[in-house]
């Protein structure tokens, strides 16, 4: 039993995983840990969040695996069901902690891309650092708008609001994220 190629997962081992063998699900998961592990973190505040996210989401995989018909690539398709379980969780924990700031950053008029840095000092990790600091809500946006590269259309449906409060989210998270640049 083996894989297909580095990200890719052979139809015996996608079907032994159906029939719930472990060696296949274990050739799954190593396969695509660090691939689903980075969307995890993309989406949690920290790496033990991530690591949670990522048991939770592969329990998930193993449990619909019968689901996937083959359509789409696997890889592509095991992406989109983190991708839709940490933004679930991101939309349960932030209801939770639900924050009524809104007015105050909606007062905010300052432009968030004006006087960019030097493109050579803005590395991902300062970029990745800094939105780990983001309140919940500004950081999904942010990750469905500038890495999924969803429309606010598909964010608004996706999450089940207004396509006008997607735009204004993500400007208040644009501006959130500039000053959390700064102090990085």
């Amino acid at each position: 039993m083996s894989s297909a190629g580095k990200n890719d997962i052979s139809q015996e081992i996608i079907e032994g995983c159906m029939d719930s063998d472990e060696r296949c699900q274990k050739v799954v998961y190593e396969t695509l840990y660090q691939t689903m592990y980075a969307i995890c973190l993309r989406y949690s505040n920290n790496s033990d969040e991530a690591k949670d996210l990522l048991q939770d989401g592969f329990m998930k995989l193993f449990k619909k695996i019968k689901k996937y018909k083959g359509d789409a690539n696997f890889t592509v398709w095991v992406k989109r069901l983190f991708i839709n379980h940490s933004i679930d969780y991101v939309r349960s924990a932030y209801k939770k902690y639900v924050y009524y700031v809104d007015e105050v950053y909606s007062e905010e008029s300052e432009d968030p891309f004006q006087e960019e840095e030097d493109p050579e000092e803005t590395t991902k990790e300062k970029v990745f650092e800094a939105m780990n600091r983001l309140r919940a809500d500004y950081r999904l946006i942010l990750n469905l708008y500038a890495v999924e590269n969803l429309s606010h259309i598909e964010i608004a449906d996706k999450l089940g609001m207004q396509e006008t409060s997607s735009r204004s989210k993500l400007s208040r998270a644009r501006v959130a994220l500039k000053k959390e640049m700064k102090r990085v």
